[in-house]
């Protein structure tokens, strides 16, 4: 299924006062985002104002469509403030011996480094494969692999430098050393979708903020049913149990599945504005919006080394999506003089400058910040 680019273009008015290329920071929101939050504030604040029994159904409806994001069922999904608060399930709710380790990787965001970190007071040890020139190949990883590795954890997509990793190739080698396998999804999911099951990925951490367009501070997990069966909650709230509404009633009989890490009153226009997001990419397949962002990247690649650049973002279209990183020593100056211009992207530790474009921009723009940057370096 293919999409008329300037309709999507339509629900998002910043295009036409602004080139936004930030999205691995956070996202604009749609016109839908908008309108669904500002009629459950309207509802909240007129009508519906004990809106629980209707939040409760369109919960169910979002764990679906995550679910079917992801490829799993529903039951496997639960909702959580942000990819932080998804990886300290994780790395709380094993239960860990002294000689434990974990594998990691020396350019990861800090999200998914320091709940785990965080383990080393109890005896956990972090083990840490190297990039070699900022990539991060699958023989390094697997050079780091111990016979106490029990868990290994990555971004499917590298905040710094954009490398989309091999998660089945990836999978398969956790499954081969009996290793559980956890996936930081924040930079890929919304710029493509993802299967759990065919990479064999035991728990993934998500936020709704960057390329699932939709608002701060709502996230969710998914987690596999032999995964589940090992935690045990550090955190329990009073919907984490069978029968909530049985008020008085302490029993501690918590719910079979994965929502029983949704402790208390749920986010509610966060969820509204998260499903008007995810409908917003349903005006398109898949497929289509990720083509559409690897020819944007691509192009981006292609036209950073003509000026000069280093580009440390693969150029093979499997090994990224939508993250575009070139070195340049005055990267910080060079992002404030685009943003005085209306263009904007980020710098990061000084020498990085990073393009993010996503399914709604255009070429066009992308040659206008051209355009502008070249006389800037």
């Amino acid at each position: 299924m293919v999409f008329a680019l300037e309709q999507i273009r339509a629900q998002f008015p910043h295009t036409q006062n602004q080139i936004y290329l930030n999205h691995a920071a956070i996202s604009p929101l749609s016109s839908g985002v908008l309108a669904a939050s500002q009629d459950y504030l309207l509802g909240r604040h007129t009508t519906l104002i004990e809106n629980y029994h209707v939040l409760v159904q369109e919960l169910e409806a979002l764990r679906a469509k995550l679910g079917s994001l992801v490829g799993v069922k529903s039951t496997s999904i639960a909702l959580t403030q942000n990819t932080s608060s998804g990886l300290n399930i994780v790395a709380q709710d094993l239960k860990w011996q002294a000689g434990d380790r974990i594998l990691l990787n020396t350019l990861e965001f800090p999200s998914n480094i320091y709940p785990f970190l965080n383990l080393e007071q109890q005896g956990v040890i972090i083990d840490w494969a190297e990039p070699e020139d900022y990539y991060l190949s699958l023989e390094a990883i697997a050079a780091k692999i111990t016979p106490r590795t029990r868990l290994l954890s990555i971004s499917y997509v590298q905040f710094l430098t954009g490398q989309r990793i091999d998660l089945k190739a990836l999978g398969a080698l956790c499954q081969q050393h009996d290793i559980l396998f956890c996936v930081d999804a924040i930079q890929g999911l919304g710029a493509s979708q993802m299967n759990l099951q065919d990479a064999q990925i035991d728990f993934l951490a998500c936020g709704g903020h960057k390329w699932m367009m939709a608002l701060q501070g709502l996230g969710f997990v998914a987690i596999s049913d032999r995964l589940l069966a090992q935690l045990t909650p550090s955190q329990t709230g009073w919907l984490s149990v069978l029968d909530s509404w049985e008020l008085l009633d302490y029993q501690l009989n918590l719910r079979p599945d994965a929502a029983r890490y949704e402790l208390g009153t749920p986010n509610g226009i966060g969820i509204r504005a998260l499903t008007a997001a995810l409908n917003c990419f349903e005006q398109a397949s898949w497929s289509a919006i990720e083509s559409q962002i690897l020819s944007l990247s691509g192009f981006l690649i292609q036209s950073l080394q003509r000026l000069g650049l280093t580009v440390i973002t693969p150029v093979a279209a499997a090994e990224r999506l939508g993250i575009v990183t070139c070195l340049h020593p005055q990267a910080d100056a060079i992002q404030a003089q685009l943003a005085a211009e209306q263009i904007f992207c980020s710098a990061r530790e000084g020498k990085y400058l990073r393009f993010s474009p996503h399914w709604y921009n255009t070429q066009t723009e992308l040659e206008q910040m051209l355009q502008i940057l070249e006389p800037l370096l």
